[in-house]
Parts: C-alpha cells; sequence; structure tokens
C-alpha cells in the first residue's frame, strides 16, 4: 500500500540529475521461450540508479520500481535533463544483459507499444500528448538490414545487408500512436550472453526541433528476441521535462495511486488468431500455397495483423516471401513438410502449423511405395470420375486429369511383384 500521506516528502534526485549523471536500464534475460524485462533482478547487474530516498517514501523494496496501480506494469523513470543527454535528451533507460542471461549471439529487439501520454501541472491529468511533440527513440537498428541466414552470412550467426551504415531508421512516439520502425534492434549479445547498450531519446516537436512543452510524458514498449517466441511484459518509462520535484511527484502518485473500478473485470488479453490452413497432401514436384488469410484478431492490437512463415520440419525448401500473408514453394523431394506461421497485431503474437505431405511420385495410400493398391486407387478415382484437387497425387503425369494414363504411368515405377495388371 502506498503511503498517500508522504507524496509531497520524498526528494526526487531527479532535482539532482540536472547536474548529475544517472545510469539507468532495462535489465533484459531469457527464460525458456520468453524474453523477461525486469529491473536490478540480477546480483551483477548494473544501471540501478534509482534515487533512494524515492524507494524510501514510496515503500519500494530494494532495486524495484514503482508499479502503475491500474495494470501492475513496471515504470522505469527518467529526466529530460540528465547529465549525460543535455537538454531535452537522454540516454535512459538502457539495455543490459548479466552474464549468461542470453544465448550468445542472441538478437534482443524493443517493440514501441501505445501512445505519447502527457500530464502537466495545470490540468493535473494525464491524456494524450498535443499534437505538436513526440518522443524519438533512435539508435537502434532497422531489423529490415540484419539477415538471420546461416548460409547468406557465411556461417555466422547473422550479418547485416548493404547499406547498414546509411540507416536512420528511428521510433516516434505521438499522442495518436507510433510512427517510424515500431520494432528495432538493441543489441546482440556476446560470448558470454551479456548485452549493454543505451539509445537516444529526445523530446521535440514534428519538425524534429529539439524540446518541447514542460511537463510529464509516458511511453511503453516490450522486449523480443530471434530466439523466443513469447516477447516480454509490456512496461511504461516516465520521463520528467522541466517539472518541479513536487510536480513530477503528483504525476507519477496518479499512476501509482490509480486502481481499477472495484465492480470490473480485468479484460481478458485475446490474441490474434493464427490459422494456417488445413494440412494437405500434395504432388511431388509441383507449387504449393499456404496462406494465413483465415488469420483474425478479435481484439486489434496497435497495428494491423502481421505474419511470418518458417519451415519447421521437412527437407530444405525456398519460402517466395516469409512476412506476407501467403507464401509458395515447390518441393523437391517427398517428405513431410512442416510451416509455422506468427501472426502480430503488434502487441500479442500468436502461432498455428500446416502439414503438407509430399508423398513419392504414385504413392496414393501414403504407406511409402508404388503397389497395386495405388494402382487400384487411381482407377477407382476414374471409375467414379472423381473431382480432381489442386495438385492431385492420383493425377501421376500431372496433366490436370485423372485417367488410365496415370494408372500405367504408377505400374511404370512400381517394382514389386504385386504390382502385376490389375483387372477391372
Amino acid at each position: 500500500m502506498i503511503n498517500k500521506t508522504a507524496r509531497w516528502l520524498w526528494p526526487l534526485a531527479f532535482c539532482s540529475t540536472a547536474v548529475q549523471a544517472v545510469h539507468l536500464d532495462v535489465e533484459i534475460k531469457g527464460e525458456a521461450n520468453r524474453i523477461q524485462a525486469g529491473f536490478c533482478r540480477t546480483p551483477s547487474a548494473v544501471g540501478c540508479d534509482l534515487p533512494p530516498q524515492l524507494a524510501i517514501n514510496l515503500n519500494l523494496p530494494p532495486k524495484t520500481l514503482p508499479l502503475d496501480g491500474s495494470n501492475g506494469k513496471m515504470i522505469f523513470l527518467s529526466d529530460f535533463r540528465d547529465f549525460a543527454g543535455g537538454p531535452n535528451r537522454t540516454p535512459n533507460p538502457g539495455f543490459q544483459a548479466a552474464l549468461n542471461a542470453l544465448n550468445p549471439g542472441e538478437l534482443v529487439r524493443y517493440r514501441a507499444l501505445g501512445y505519447l501520454e502527457y500530464w502537466q501541472a495545470a490540468t493535473q491529468e494525464w491524456a494524450a500528448a498535443p499534437d505538436n511533440v513526440r518522443i524519438k527513440l533512435s539508435g537502434g537498428i532497422d531489423p529490415a538490414l540484419v539477415i538471420t541466414d546461416y548460409n547468406q552470412c557465411g556461417g555466422q550467426l547473422f550479418c547485416f545487408a548493404d547499406g547498414i551504415g546509411n540507416q536512420n531508421a528511428v521510433t516516434l512516439y505521438t499522442g495518436s500512436g507510433i510512427s517510424g520502425n515500431p520494432e528495432m534492434l538493441v543489441d546482440v549479445a556476446g560470448n558470454s550472453g551479456t548485452l549493454h547498450t543505451h539509445l537516444n531519446w529526445f523530446l521535440e516537436n514534428n519538425q524534429g526541433v529539439i524540446g518541447g512543452p514542460v511537463g510529464a510524458y509516458r511511453v511503453e514498449m516490450q522486449m523480443m528476441s530471434n530466439q523466443r517466441d513469447e516477447p516480454s511484459e509490456p512496461f511504461y518509462i516516465m520521463f520528467n521535462a522541466g517539472l518541479p520535484v513536487a510536480d513530477f511527484s503528483e504525476a507519477l502518485q496518479q499512476l501509482i495511486g490509480l486502481q481499477p473500478p472495484p465492480d470490473s473485470q480485468p479484460q481478458p488479453v485475446i490474441k490474434p488468431i493464427a490459422n494456417a490452413g488445413d494440412d494437405r497432401v500434395v504432388r511431388l514436384g509441383t507449387l504449393v500455397t499456404v496462406d494465413g488469410s483465415a488469420s483474425s484478431d478479435p481484439q486489434p492490437g496497435p497495428l494491423s495483423l502481421s505474419f511470418n512463415w518458417q519451415q519447421t520440419t521437412g527437407p530444405s525448401v525456398t519460402l517466395s516471401a516469409n512476412n506476407q500473408v501467403a507464401t509458395t514453394f515447390t518441393p523437391q523431394q517427398a517428405g513431410n513438410y512442416t510451416f509455422k506461421l506468427a501472426v502480430s497485431d503488434g502487441a500479442e503474437t500468436n502461432y498455428d502449423e500446416v502439414s503438407v505431405t509430399v508423398p513419392r511420385r504414385g504413392d496414393i495410400d501414403l504407406d511409402g511405395d508404388v503397389d497395386r493398391i495405388d494402382v487400384a486407387l487411381i482407377l477407382l478415382a476414374v471409375q467414379k470420375n472423381s473431382a480432381i484437387a489442386a495438385n492431385d497425387v492420383r493425377d501421376v503425369d500431372g496433366n490436370g486429369v485423372i485417367n488410365n494414363a496415370d494408372a500405367h504411368a504408377a505400374k511404370a515405377i512400381c517394382t514389386l511383384r504385386l504390382c502385376a495388371p490389375t483387372r477391372r
């Protein structure tokens, strides 16, 4: 419980940050298939410069952060006047992972969420930021310029595309949402599973001129990894842009003291519905389409649905487009191919898989060989004038119809004794 009587007593050390640098970091670590974001949870962690008096007067345990009273999300605190950044800019918070917190070569990126919030002393309320101000986050790397294909990178875990030296992508938080690149690469873990990086935060107007209205600002983000499917829980970063200590204290206390209405239930988080389509059996050597267009988003997120396809089993194939709603490939070997579809709405991600079975040519019953049973199944389809499906395995010669020529083709492929002529 927060001590409301102390709300004006704790002298935020931000009054001294104008004359000394602070070091505040988001601590990153991997746990199974999820990336975690926290604050000073590891004994060797650095970047823990929270003002001691702040923790004491808010009854915060050592090395913890204030939490939003409405949803329990962490609130990292920063100041656009800190010595290291200069007026209206700051490198805090940075991002760091302690020894063995990540896998060597693990790529960590952030995802911007929500919109820019603003608090001013005149209204004493949090609201969307004015149209003429934004917070810019720069220094990250555009994910489109990062290649993780082992073969393209000459045996390395990752490499950069041409033009990396000229990239100038940024993330922009505004009162209406996120623009620029919502996701950017922060850093890559070293051989000991560590990283430590500070990007650059700027308060500016829409023309990029440094500066903005005096007040408190808040943004939201989460961390992601190329080696883990689940992102971190979202967290907030609250910046002081010139407010006196008492006013910044009031802005923070309003967030900490917020409580959901007593009779309301938290709205359940509904992830996008990923639908990679039905499993199927297709003919060897034909163009196959896997389609995620049946995916949907019952609880729309901040972004339109995005798609990412990844092959998980089967002989290696080249997909025509990994990040489109549908993609194609041509199997040149018999086998079972599985593809994983990730569908994201900018806040939540969900997954589905589709299996494509590609038997050897003439293997109609999928038992691994071609025999008289396969021939009989083709002849039965001819007798019943069965409809032909796309990439139908009974169309052995691939001419678009199922007829006696397909049965003869299957018999020609078979080397088993049971492939003696089948009477009709």
